[in-house]
């Protein structure tokens, strides 16, 4: 299986007996969202595969990712969830070794959203334990938290740290100069790579080619090709465009931009296949199992 490596996705069925506020808020989204919905829109545009990212915050969506992802080539690998505060924590990632999908950790305190976990110093404490087990880390931050990132990150040089999400920017707004300060000192002073996705979700229905360019442009002239990768986040991406709308008009923007065929391969699976340490393309071995578990 080749093509571009989608490196950030979520699945989720209503009938999972989780609660996620988020399709519980957006009605768009309170719906099942399943491999096989996923595999139809990526044979549309040349994806072939994708990293599950968690939603929930807790442990049972994470195994039963890893569970599903076993006999799915196309999900290439598993970012599970992990409470950041938790002493049992090194246990917990060993746990989840067990799967051969588990690439890496989005760890939050149970229902976190806001700043206020990256300047604890048991984030630093947990980040020693996951930066010595050489456990890959999203970061899900606010812009406004994005200096407060930085801090957290600058002492761990051997981490393997992954910004969700370009730092989640005020697109819909222009608002550039707080974001690329920020982005620009995380870029220069850590070694953090950065997912090129969430750009259409925050910039609204009204989007264009042209008001997104300047964005991926930015990400690319602060991070570099190996330091950037493709995601759609969806299917929250699906508030504002669909599936293959984002990524033909990602392909448009970075060849707009001028790079070399190397460079669109770092930006659309090499650096997210490195990053995560999955091997892709994939060779299929069996028919793509795109079942609705």
């Amino acid at each position: 299986m080749g093509g571009f490596l989608d490196s950030h996705i979520h699945l989720w069925r209503l009938d999972d007996g989780e609660s996620f506020w988020m399709r519980e808020k957006i009605d768009g989204l309170h719906r099942d969202f399943t491999l096989a919905d996923l595999a139809a829109l990526q044979d549309q545009c040349g994806t072939g595969g994708a990293i599950v990212v968690q939603a929930m915050h807790n442990c049972s969506e994470s195994e039963r990712l890893l569970a599903q992802a076993e006999n799915e080539q196309r999900l290439a690998g598993v970012v599970a969830w992990a409470d950041l505060f938790d002493p049992g924590l090194e246990q917990q990632v060993e746990r989840y070794r067990q799967s051969p999908k588990f690439v890496g950790l989005r760890p939050l305190p149970p229902d976190t959203f806001g700043g206020d976990w990256l300047s604890d110093p048991r984030s630093t404490a947990a980040l020693r334990t996951l930066e010595r087990l050489d456990v890959a880390v999203d970061l899900l931050v606010r812009v406004e938290d994005l200096a407060a990132a930085c801090v957290l990150l600058r002492p761990h040089e051997g981490l393997r740290s992954i910004l969700n999400h370009a730092g989640r920017p005020a697109v819909m707004t222009q608002d550039t100069a707080h974001w690329k300060l920020a982005m620009q000192k995380i870029a220069r002073e850590t070694c953090a790579v950065v997912k090129c996705s969430g750009l259409v979700e925050r910039a609204g229905v009204e989007w264009t080619r042209a008001s997104l360019k300047p964005w991926v442009e930015a990400l690319l002239d602060m991070f570099g090709s190996k330091r950037v990768m493709f995601g759609t986040n969806w299917p929250v991406m699906t508030i504002s465009a669909n599936y293959a709308l984002w990524v033909n008009t990602l392909v448009e923007i970075l060849e707009e931009i001028g790079l070399s065929a190397h460079e669109m391969d770092d930006v659309m699976s090499t650096t997210a296949a490195r990053t995560y340490r999955v091997d892709w393309p994939a060779e299929m071995t069996t028919p793509d199992a795109t079942s609705d578990t």
